[in-house]
C-alpha cells in the first residue's frame, strides 16, 4: 500500500488526461455554449435568477459569480474557457492554465445549473484533478522549452484520480439499485427494462430502432452494465482484469454515445481512462519516447521461406502508414538470435513474434495484439483484443491457422517446396528443426554461389 502511494509513475498518463480534457472542454465550449449563449442564459433562460432560485437555496452552490445570469458574462467566460484550454492542450504555462480551466469552467457552470448534465460535472472534476498533476512534464511545450522530459512523477494525484473515476462508477451503480423494492418489485435495472427504457426515450435517443427491445436483450445489457460498474474498483485495479475491464468501458460507452444524445459524457469519461492505460502503450500510440527525436519502431521476426508469412509481411507494410515496423528473417539466425536470444528456432517456426524497443517481446495471439498499438487501421480493434475470453480464443484460432499454413502455401521455388514439405503437419522437435537448418544451409550456400 505504501508503494501505491509513493512509489514513483511515468508521466505520460497524466499528459494524455491533460490533453484528452483540455480538447473537450475547448471542442464543447466552443460549440455548444459560446454560440447558443443567449439560448442559456439571460432573462428569459432557463438558468435565469427565477428558475435558478429552486437549485441554488437548497444546494448552496459556491460562485464568486452566482448573481450573474446575463449572457454578456457568459460569453466572456466561455472565451476565457476555451483560452485556458487551448494553453491546456498544448501544454504551456500548464500548471497556470489548468487552474484557469477549472476557476472558469466552474464559474460558467454555477451559472448554468438548470442546463449541467453528468458529463459536465465530470469534466469540471478533471479539470480540478489536472490543477493537481505535474500534468505538464510529459508531451508539452512547457517540457520542450525546458528541453527536459520527465520521465516520471510522484504518485499521488494519479491515484487520487484513479480513486475517483472507481468511486464515480461503484455509486452510479449503488444509485441504480436503489430502484429495488422487492422481488415484485425489482426496479429497472435489477428488472431488466433500464436500457430498453433509455433507448425508448425520445429525449435522449439518436434512433428509434431500439424502441420496442425485447427483455431479453434488454435483461442481459442492464445486469451487464450494472454488475460492471459496481464491480470496477476491482477489477481496475486488478492488474489481471484492468485491461478487459476498460475494454468493456471503452465499448459501452461508446455505444452510449452512439444510442444516445450525450453530448461530452461518453469521451469526459473515457478520457479518465488514460490514468490506467501504461506509459508504454501511450508511447507506441504516440510514436515517439519522452525525450527522444527517435521513432518507437517494432521488429517483427517472420518465416521468410513461408508463402504465407510472407503475404501477411506485405499486408502490415500497408498497413503501417507510420513506419513503425522493421523486419527480420528468421532463418538468418545470426540476426534472429541477437535479437531474441531467449526464443528458440523452433519457437520462431511455430508463430510470428514482435519485439518492441524496450526489449519485450510477445509470440502469436499476443504479438497481433501488441502491433495493433502502433496501427491506426488497427486502433478501433484494441477494445475487443482485450474482452474476457479474447486471449483464449485468439491463441487457439492463430495456432490452428500456423499449424495448417503451411498445407494450402504455394512455393515459387525448390527451397520453399522443401521447406514446406518439412513442416507441413509435423510437430517442430529437434530432428525436424535439424533438417530446416541443413536445408536453409544449403539454400544460403546455393545462393552464394549462383
Amino acid at each position: 500500500m505504501t508503494r501505491f502511494w509513493t512509489e514513483p509513475v511515468a508521466a505520460q498518463p497524466l499528459a494524455a488526461f491533460r490533453i484528452s480534457i483540455a480538447l473537450i472542454a475547448l471542442v464543447d465550449t466552443a460549440t455548444s455554449v459560446l454560440p447558443y449563449a443567449s439560448r442559456w442564459f439571460g432573462a428569459q433562460s432557463p438558468n435565469a435568477a427565477a428558475f435558478g432560485a429552486t437549485y441554488y437555496l437548497p444546494n448552496w452552490p459556491w460562485s464568486l459569480l452566482q448573481i450573474a445570469t446575463d449572457a454578456g458574462t457568459a460569453r466572456v467566460l466561455a472565451a476565457c474557457v476555451i483560452g485556458f484550454a487551448l494553453l491546456s492542450l498544448i501544454g504551456l504555462l500548464t500548471r497556470l492554465s489548468c487552474v484557469g480551466l477549472w476557476t472558469t469552467l466552474s464559474l460558467l457552470h454555477a451559472m448554468a445549473p438548470n442546463t449541467l448534465n453528468a458529463g459536465d460535472l465530470l469534466l469540471r472534476v478533471a479539470t480540478f484533478y489536472l490543477v493537481l498533476m505535474p500534468c505538464g512534464a510529459a508531451w508539452s511545450l512547457d517540457a520542450r522549452l525546458a528541453r527536459r522530459g520527465t520521465l516520471v512523477v510522484a504518485p499521488w494525484s494519479l491515484r487520487l484520480a484513479q480513486i475517483q473515476i472507481c468511486f464515480v462508477y461503484f455509486f452510479t451503480a449503488i444509485e441504480k439499485l436503489k430502484g429495488f423494492g422487492s422481488l415484485a418489485t425489482p426496479g429497472d435495472w435489477l428488472g431488466g427494462s433500464a436500457v430498453r427504457l433509455t433507448l425508448a426515450n425520445a429525449m435522449i435517443a439518436r434512433w428509434p430502432w431500439f424502441h420496442n427491445m425485447p427483455l431479453w436483450i434488454s435483461a442481459p445489457a442492464s445486469w451487464l452494465t450494472l454488475g460492471w460498474e459496481l464491480l470496477f474498483p476491482v477489477l481496475v485495479l486488478w492488474r489481471r482484469t484492468r485491461y478487459a475491464a476498460l475494454a468493456i468501458g471503452v465499448i459501452l460507452h461508446v455505444g452510449i454515445f452512439a444510442t444516445m444524445e450525450v453530448t461530452h459524457f461518453s469521451f469526459t469519461t473515457l478520457a479518465w481512462y488514460w490514468l490506467f492505460v501504461p506509459a508504454v502503450v501511450l508511447m507506441d500510440l504516440a510514436g515517439k519516447q519522452t525525450g527522444s527525436p527517435d521513432k518507437r519502431v517494432y521488429t517483427v521476426f517472420y518465416d521468410g521461406m513461408c508463402p504465407v508469412c510472407k503475404k501477411a509481411k506485405r499486408n502490415l507494410e500497408r498497413l503501417d502508414w507510420l513506419g513503425r515496423l522493421t523486419y527480420r528473417d528468421i532463418h538468418d539466425r545470426a540476426s534472429a538470435d541477437a535479437a531474441l536470444p531467449t526464443v528458440s528456432y523452433a519457437d520462431m517456426l511455430r508463430q510470428m513474434y514482435v519485439k518492441r524497443p524496450d526489449g519485450s517481446y510477445f509470440g502469436g495471439f499476443e504479438a497481433f495484439r501488441a502491433l495493433a498499438a502502433v496501427l491506426p487501421l488497427c486502433w478501433p480493434l484494441m477494445p475487443f483484443l482485450w474482452l474476457p475470453g479474447a486471449k483464449f480464443l485468439g491463441t487457439r484460432g492463430y495456432k490452428f491457422i500456423a499449424r495448417n499454413r503451411f498445407k494450402f502455401a504455394k512455393c515459387d521455388d525448390e527451397a520453399c517446396n522443401l521447406h514446406l514439405k518439412l513442416l507441413a503437419g509435423k510437430e517442430l522437435d529437434d530432428t525436424v528443426i535439424k533438417q530446416v537448418i541443413e536445408l536453409h544451409e544449403r539454400y544460403r550456400k546455393a545462393k552464394a554461389t549462383s
